[in-house]
């Protein structure tokens, strides 16, 4: 850029003070050699300004076409294929490490008749308005938040098992309104040493499934796990 400005102010200079009835040829060089070097640098910078530009729209692409094989389409939160992975990671440093977490299965409470009586783009909007309310009470420094499949959701948590249960029933408690009034039913389980991963998704599940049958909004847990 200052080898540009240079060249033009060389190009203005000669053009203001060379008299117009005396021709040198030096100076007639030098004017359209500072032309030439100030249109090709003028050049030479708008080619790069356009590849940079371009590099961003091709990493833009790449990171969007990246996390949609991690994000559901529909709720626009990680998927089961991510949780899979970060499951699995989570897991292995908790065994290592000997540091808790805590897995939270959440499902909406007779989704099937918003589909049946509705629609399913009713359907969608219960989901996304589940997913919404959710993911603005749940924490970003502490709390993962999948799409586990249908109306089925897993939050993997690092806190305690106090936090994760007060983070548990917070979230029951809260107003989901969507047509109508949207309910909950969240199964708890709690990382302990020497605990296997399919078992810790089981305990959450079976703990779902109490609170289905014990007339579901509720949050179920094992005190001793």
């Amino acid at each position: 850029m200052v080898i540009l400005l240079l060249n033009l102010i060389m190009a203005v200079i000669y053009l203001m003070y060379a008299p117009k009835h005396y021709l040198n040829p030096v100076f007639d060089v030098l004017l359209l050699t500072s032309i030439i070097n100030a249109v090709y640098i003028y050049k030479l910078i708008d080619d790069r300004k356009r590849l940079k530009e371009q590099a961003d729209m091709e990493f833009l692409r790449a990171s969007k076409a990246g996390q949609t094989s991690i994000v559901d389409p529909l709720t626009g939160i990680y998927n089961r294929r991510h949780f899979d992975d970060v499951f699995n990671r989570i897991y292995e440093e908790a065994k290592n490490q000997n540091i808790g977490f805590s897995f939270m299965i959440i499902d909406i409470d007779h989704f099937k008749k918003f589909n049946d009586a509705y629609g399913h783009d009713v359907g969608d909007k219960v989901l996304k308005t589940v997913v919404h309310t959710v993911k603005a009470n749940i924490r970003r420094n502490l709390d993962m938040f999948f799409r586990f499949g249908g109306e089925e959701f897993v939050i993997l948590t690092s806190d305690s098992k106090d936090g994760a249960v007060r983070l548990a029933k917070k979230l029951n408690k809260l107003e989901y309104n969507c047509i109508e009034k949207i309910t909950i039913s969240i199964g708890v389980s709690f990382y302990r040493k020497g605990i296997q991963k399919d078992e810790l998704i089981k305990i959450a599940d079976n703990n779902l499934y109490k609170a289905k049958e014990n007339g579901r909004n509720q949050v179920v847990y094992d005190e001793d796990n």
